[in-house]
């Protein structure tokens, strides 16, 4: 038979459960706005029926149930989802930082929009300027309007360039700046990995440093690809249990049960530029650096050959454009004659690149329009004209291909932006606090308490009869 009081010890069980289960999703409601919370659910079972299978049972028809037991109280998180999320997430981190660094290459060079006072601009007012100067070669005025605007497309370069190096400066900042959140990031997943292994072995499930983790790891996924494995859990019924996390970067383990590795990034040359990448000595080829915000600096402030390096690269295609102009024009303004027939002069600096180049010409007597020095004769004028159209396609043909770039770019970011939207959805739909589910589990749980506890009256009831209402005749 079973024991007098098992009843009431079925209802103490109940009571104590739905009690267990009240708290958690009151917990759950608490932190309902809580960045990173995951919702936790209480793990309900049965308890073993009695009588146990044993040699010595009572000889009872069948087994009687003996209530339920509170077990662990778990996450309800998708380890799979969160994969996704931060592959997404680095994609993301990859695209954006790449496309907003391409939009402003754009805006400092400044080609689009109805008020665009680019190099394409200068370059053909500065050639209007050559066409009117051969139809009136003698007139000083239009041989001011040449120096000036000779002098706008000197400064035009000047500045680009210094807008473009400046811009390159705060990417270089950007890149030591992330390097140290990096750092921070590893050594804190380390902190947590350390103090969830001390709380495993001693049968606690942390929940709450679970959490504190995952959002970490979420943050680093922006600035790498990484990719997270658990290890050493220690396994329960449930698998609640998680265990730390060991996180690799490539074929290096970052994060691992023996603590982390620091991100090093060696810059030098001149021009400054991104010579290595490690993690405590363990070097990681930049081309194989997974994609991410990391790389994306790296990549646009300059590493290696320029073919990579977008800045870099355009500092240098117009260093070349600017020597070529510069001596194009020097080449036939040094063959044609002054007003007072001398021999023309040099017009623009050469070799000295964007950055160094000036007009050379002070003085509007000294710009040497014609080819043999005869009055109203202004061939020379035309033959510079001429001379650096080149220079305008070569220039356009830059435009255009940071153009593509800037659109393959954007593309791509509105992409994964997409997609990383609808993986954090589905995410959410597992992890995150449902207000309207959370009440229903509050009233079901508040229903099968009272329920408990009315049976416990019942029981209380039944056991007052036998105790105080039987075998009282004769008495």
């Amino acid at each position: 038979m079973t024991s007098t009081f098992h009843g009431l010890e079925t209802a103490k069980r109940a009571l104590n459960t739905q009690q267990s289960g009240l708290y958690t999703t009151g917990n759950n409601v608490a932190n309902a706005n809580t960045p990173g919370y995951t919702r936790q659910r209480i793990n309900m079972r049965a308890t073993e029926a009695y009588p146990p299978a044993s040699m010595n049972r009572p000889q009872i028809p069948g087994q009687i149930g003996t209530g339920v037991t509170a077990g662990e109280v778990h996450r309800v998180r998708e380890f799979f989802l969160d994969g996704q999320f931060r592959k997404e997430s680095a994609k993301l981190g990859y695209y954006g930082t790449s496309s907003e660094a391409l939009s402003r290459l754009e805006d400092i060079l400044n080609e689009t929009g109805k008020d665009s006072v680019g190099i394409s601009k200068v370059l053909g007012e500065f050639w209007q300027s050559l066409q009117d100067l051969s139809v009136h070669p003698e007139n000083d005025g239009a041989r001011e309007v040449v120096l000036q605007r000779g002098h706008a497309v000197a400064d035009t370069f000047n500045y680009i360039y210094q807008s473009i190096q400046t811009y390159r400066e705060d990417l270089g900042l950007q890149i030591e700046t992330d390097q140290e959140a990096i750092n921070s990031i590893l050594k804190n997943i380390d902190a947590l990995n350390k103090r969830i292994a001390e709380m495993e072995p001693l049968g606690f499930i942390p929940n709450n440093l679970y959490d504190e983790r995952d959002l970490l790891v979420d943050e680093l996924s922006k600035y790498m690809d990484i990719q997270v494995i658990k290890e050493d859990s220690y396994t329960n019924s449930t698998g609640a249990m998680e265990g730390i996390y060991k996180i690799m970067v490539g074929d290096v383990e970052v994060v691992n049960r023996s603590g982390y590795k620091e991100l090093d990034i060696t810059m030098g040359g001149d021009p400054e530029i991104v010579t290595g990448l490690s993690f405590d000595g363990n070097e990681v080829p930049i081309d194989l650096l997974p994609q991410g915000k990391l790389k994306s600096l790296i990549e646009n402030y300059g590493y290696g050959s320029d073919e990579h390096d977008s800045y870099l690269k355009i500092m240098n295609q117009l260093d070349d454009l600017a020597n070529q102009f510069a001596k194009s024009i020097n080449e036939v303004h040094k063959e044609g004659k002054t007003k007072d027939g001398s021999d023309g002069g040099v017009f623009f600096t050469e070799g000295a690149g964007a950055k160094g180049i000036k007009m050379e010409l002070t003085h509007t007597d000294d710009l040497a329009a014609s080819k043999s020095g005869a009055v109203g004769e202004s061939e020379q004028a035309l033959a510079m004209a001429d001379s650096f159209k080149d220079v305008m396609t070569d220039y356009q043909k830059i435009i255009g291909k940071l153009g593509v770039e800037a659109q393959y770019a954007n593309r791509q970011k509105a992409n994964a932006a997409t997609l990383l939207a609808s993986v954090d959805d589905k995410r959410l739909s597992v992890s995150t606090v449902s207000l309207d589910e959370e009440i229903m589990n509050m009233i079901k749980f508040q229903h099968a308490y009272n329920a408990a506890a009315r049976n416990i009256t019942v029981v209380d009831e039944m056991l007052d009869k036998i105790i105080n209402g039987m075998g009282i005749i004769g008495r």
